[in-house]
């Protein structure tokens, strides 16, 4: 049995889609799709959602990506007891038919606690491994950084400026194209888009995700799990997924891209400062 949990959040025709392609893999494994909504589903769109699953977490607030994620978790784990965990954005798609035979294999040769596919986009590179922050100088250089674009996106003739600096820096300077994802890697963080939990890692923790989260950074929290409990991370190059990215977001600020901007920018902020305290602290979390 594997179980995948979604998180939709004014976004349903993403997460049916994402259901649909799930119902297309082909395996002999039982297979459960539980969808968490972020309290943004009206009455008849949970029904017109019960048509393709069942397994709905209907909350009242929106509590994130972290919480939303391990209450759908829980659920699987109390009801299914699954073998795996796979978490995946609602805005991804499964084209590959044996998916879930590719990660019983991977399991059963890396015994992994955490393993992630390879993520394509529309520009068509992976984002697998994932480049993390690991370490308190460059959280906090990442920090200064972030509270900088929060004042430059909320000032008018600052974010004008820097709109021109980077259209003219595009003229001139090719946009670099991540190179990785070409080969499966042992011990590497993993991006947060779609990860797949074994029952060893789940039942080692409360909450699968750190739970303290509301946006951003979960891969981070991960990476510090693996490397003070000594976990097994594995990227699996031969597993994929199609990853649309940001489309919940998009469509929560569709008339404000400087509002999700600041949003984005201050969620970010949040979490590499608990990243931060984690790192200081040298706590199991």
């Amino acid at each position: 049995m594997i179980s995948f949990i979604l998180l939709n959040y004014k976004n349903l025709k993403d997460t049916i889609e994402c259901i649909e392609s799930i119902n297309k893999i082909k395996t002999d494994k039982k297979i459960s799709t539980i969808v968490v909504d972020n309290a943004s589903l009206t009455k008849d769109e949970v029904e017109k959602l019960k048509k393709y699953t069942k397994d709905i977490i209907l909350l009242k607030e929106n509590v994130g990506f972290a919480k939303g994620n391990n209450k759908g978790c829980k659920y699987a784990i109390e009801k299914y007891n699954p073998d795996f965990l796979c978490v995946i954005n609602n805005d991804t798609l499964i084209k590959q038919a044996n998916f879930v035979d590719e990660i019983y294999r991977c399991y059963k040769e890396t015994n992994f606690d955490i393993m992630g596919p390879k993520i394509i986009t529309d520009g068509g590179e992976s984002v697998n491994p994932f480049p993390v922050y690991d370490n308190i100088d460059t959280i906090n250089e990442k920090i200064a950084y972030h509270n900088k674009l929060i004042k430059i996106y909320g000032n008018v003739l600052l974010r004008n400026l820097l709109a021109i600096y980077m259209k003219t820096k595009r003229l001139f300077v090719k946009p670099k194209h991540l190179e990785n994802g070409k080969k499966s890697e042992y011990g590497v963080a993993l991006h947060g888009c779609a990860l797949i939990f074994s029952k060893k890692y789940y039942k080692r923790y409360n909450d699968v995700f750190y739970n303290e989260t509301f946006l951003y950074h979960e891969e981070e929290f991960l990476y510090y799990r693996k490397l003070h409990d000594n976990l097994i991370t594995y990227y699996d190059a031969n597993l994929e997924i199609f990853h649309k990215e940001g489309a919940s977001l998009n469509k929560t600020f569709e008339k404000d891209n400087y509002k999700k901007l600041i949003f984005r920018n201050k969620e970010i902020v949040k979490s590499l400062t608990l990243l931060k305290n984690v790192y200081e602290k040298k706590e199991t979390i």
